[in-house]
């Protein structure tokens, strides 16, 4: 599936084509110009959430991962449903609005946005910051 996700200057009711993942690179750009952004303290953040999530998958049982990835697989599902719907009937894509749907916060929807591009299930064909 090929999901567009910007379109020209035109407003968002009429913009020829579908937003995707705008919202995820507002967020990266912002936070990168943000004058109190720190690479260091980014870096021991990620190197915590590293650790806690190899900490917890330890302690997860086989029925537990297997639980977890049902879930995921069935987020997936109804992501790529809603992208699709959005395509179809050119849409701009909405962070918030999709976690909304999906019942999952943005960063949630944005790491499955991740998780599909990198599967090669969607393709970004553009982006557009605001």
């Amino acid at each position: 599936m090929t999901a567009g996700c910007c379109g020209s200057n035109e407003n968002k009711e009429n913009n020829g084509g579908n937003n995707m993942m705008p919202d995820m690179a507002k967020k990266m750009m912002s936070n990168m110009q943000n004058k109190s952004f720190s690479p260091q303290e980014m870096c021991e953040k990620m190197t915590a959430s590293v650790e806690k999530t190899a900490k917890l998958a330890g302690q997860a049982n086989d029925e537990v991962q297997m639980l977890f990835e049902e879930w995921a697989e069935q987020v997936e599902k109804e992501l790529l449903d809603l992208l699709e719907n959005i395509q179809e009937n050119n849409n701009n894509f909405d962070a918030a609005e999709a976690a909304e749907s999906l019942k999952v916060s943005e960063d949630t929807v944005l790491f499955f946005l991740s998780r599909l591009i990198k599967n090669k299930k969607i393709e970004v064909t553009s982006l557009k910051l605001k």
